[in-house]
């Protein structure tokens, strides 16, 4: 037993003596630590090593979104089918040019009232405003507009269209079709072939007049019906500024001797415009002179009426046609709208004006195009009230929109009908008409 206890007595000096002189492997990690308040514990506890330190996370930067500019608003002062035409147009114009539209209907003939209605309880106005010459003259005298750019004063629009959009030297519109042409039609079934000149017309109406029939059917009153014929004499108005008016003049006088003869084909028992239509339209009537926004009534009240469609005929004397002063389809621009988005409103306005456009425009609406270099495909198209239209559009007149004009056409409907009746003399006309739309004009 001493023996055996020697052996292991020396054992452990030889283990002890590989300790000191570090012959046994350290330890592994992770390292092993034993409480030294307590007995060691059968199940060692992990410590992990400190964990590296994180490398600092990178923030993308910020990006400035860019602006976006609000829709711009237009109200449309059309309905019916018209309606659907331009706001599908305004649909596709806007995916072209990536711009947001919001188009809005209004009623034709109450947009100036939806306006006035709009400022006075102050709610928002359009920034823009699709409506005719007579929106633009009304609204214009309101203050709601701001001229448009000079830059969208098209050298190939119709000097017409131009005309009636212009006041004090500035554009109060972007013109984008022409309208009110008058034209003269026919029926068929009674009448072969269009008058060439105003004095064939006088004879044919007077032949085809009888008690069931009238000769010639029109507007006689309404001024818009008689300026054609004052221009094929030479006259107008007003001076070309519309500010003063030039009614009693040697023009009217022979005016108004040409309209006391084409009155004599007119209907004997009444010859209202609406009676004239319904006469025409039931083939009671061998002649009408009525505007191209007519032809639809026309053709929807009968099915047999056998239409012939031509210009209105020369006038001898002069040798002039006579032509209705053309009034127009305008994107007028509102006084709400900044200059941040008359860059959108041109390029709209480049978009109206291309060929393209103007050709599809003209065909769906059945009105003219404002830009002079679609007419030539009309005057030889397939539609004759287009083509008739056409033939002359580029020389006739416009009316500038200013209140003189206005008080003008005031006097000459103020005295048509004493006129047409025979209770005034041809010659005394003239100057009642003329003291009549002065006497307007001082009202202002």
């Amino acid at each position: 037993m001493k023996f055996l206890r020697t052996i292991w007595l020396l054992l452990l000096a030889m283990l002890l003596a590989m300790v000191a002189t570090g012959c046994v492997a350290p330890p592994l990690s992770p390292e092993i630590v034993v409480d030294q308040a307590r007995e060691p514990s059968p199940t060692p506890t992990l410590v992990p090593r400190p964990a590296a330190t994180p490398l600092p996370t990178r923030v993308p930067p910020t990006l400035t979104p860019t602006p976006t500019l609000p829709a711009l608003s237009i109200w449309v002062a059309e309905e019916g089918p018209a309606l659907a035409t331009v706001q599908a147009l305004f649909a596709d114009l806007a995916q072209r040019a990536d711009l947001e539209l919001e188009v809005v209907p209004r009623p034709p003939d109450g947009l100036r009232l939806s306006i006035a209605t709009a400022s006075v309880r102050g709610e928002p106005l359009p920034d823009l405003i699709w409506g005719h010459q007579e929106d633009l003259a009304g609204l214009l005298l309101d203050g709601h507009l701001q001229p448009v750019p000079d830059a969208l004063r098209s050298t190939e629009a119709l000097p017409a269209v131009l005309t009636t959009a212009t006041y004090d030297g500035r554009l109060w519109g972007v013109p984008v079709l022409a309208r009110n042409s008058l034209l003269l039609l026919y029926n068929r079934e009674l009448i072969e072939a269009a008058p060439s000149t105003s004095d064939e017309l006088i004879v044919r109406a007077r032949a085809a007049r009888n008690p069931m029939t009238a000769g010639l059917v029109m507007a006689w009153t309404d001024p818009h019906w008689v300026l054609p014929w004052l221009h094929a004499f030479g006259g107008a108005p007003t001076d070309p500024t519309g500010a003063t008016i030039t009614l009693n003049t040697p023009a009217m006088t022979a005016t108004l001797n040409l309209m006391r003869e084409l009155y004599t084909a007119a209907p004997t028992n009444g010859d209202s415009y609406a009676r004239g239509q319904r006469l025409f339209a039931q083939e009671y009537a061998a002649f009408a002179i009525d505007g191209d926004w007519a032809l639809p009534r026309y053709r929807a009240v009968s099915e047999t009426l056998e239409l012939g469609i031509a210009p209105l005929p020369m006038v001898p004397a002069t040798g002039k046609a006579p032509l209705a002063p053309l009034g127009g389809t305008y994107l007028m621009v509102t006084t709400g709208l900044d200059a941040s988005g008359l860059a959108e409103v041109e390029t709209l306005a480049a978009l109206l004006s291309e060929p393209e456009v103007q050709l599809k425009l003209a065909r769906d609406l059945g009105r003219l195009p404002a830009q002079q270099t679609v007419l030539a495909q009309l005057v030889n198209g397939d539609d004759p009230a287009l083509a008739a239209a056409a033939r002359h559009a580029a020389e006739a007149p416009g009316l500038p929109p200013t209140q003189a004009v206005r008080c003008a056409l005031y006097g000459i409907n103020a005295w048509m009908g004493r006129l047409l009746d025979g209770t005034l003399e041809v010659n005394q006309a003239p100057l009642n008409m003329q003291r009549e739309a002065e006497a307007c004009l001082s009202r202002f």
